[in-house]
């Protein structure tokens, strides 16, 4: 007796199913614990680069801290309260801090009528090529303060031939 085409179609339904269980099981066993370690070593990257931006957001907090506080010391004349946090943030591996405070403490230096040591932090951002855009800007106040200081200022500037900086007008790094 001939089969119905309905009863054949669920006998392949049923033998596809089967085979594919046994496919299934065949790359589970043999592949099962490589699976589990790849989840697992996956799981544990995605913590730790959670971990590591947690702790890198909750650092650049604390410098912004510090320079609000150094910036605010400054702006009430406490330039010795300011120097300690600026020197710090200066070091610091977060260039915009660092930019910041560098440019901070040319400010205090400044105001201190500290021509040579104001034009030398300048250079030295002027140099740095860390943060686009700040080497502009370091050339520009460098070159207004060489319209105010004159030689004096020239001679501040980084001794190193590669790292000079010319005060002429349109001399740039």
């Amino acid at each position: 007796m001939a089969l119905s085409p309905q009863s054949n179609e669920a006998f392949m339904r049923e033998v596809d199913e089967e085979l594919r269980k046994d496919q299934a099981l065949h790359v589970w066993q043999n592949y099962g614990r490589w699976i589990i370690v790849a989840v697992v070593a996956g799981l544990i990257a995605f913590g730790g680069w959670l971990y590591w931006q947690s702790h890198s957001d909750g650092r650049r907090g604390e410098e912004g801290e510090k320079l609000k506080a150094a910036v605010k010391a400054l702006s009430e004349n406490k330039g010795q309260e300011a120097e300690a946090p600026l020197k710090e943030l200066a070091g610091s591996s977060s260039s915009g801090f660092s930019a910041a405070a560098r440019f901070a403490q040319a400010d205090a230096l400044l105001a201190k009528n500290d021509l040579k040591g104001g034009a030398a932090i300048l250079a030295a951002i002027a140099a740095d090529g860390g943060v686009p855009g700040i080497q502009e800007v370091g050339v520009e106040r460098l070159e207004d303060l060489g319209a105010l200081g004159g030689a004096q200022v020239k001679e501040a500037v980084i001794d190193e031939p590669a790292q000079v900086i010319w005060l002429d007008r349109g001399a740039r790094i």
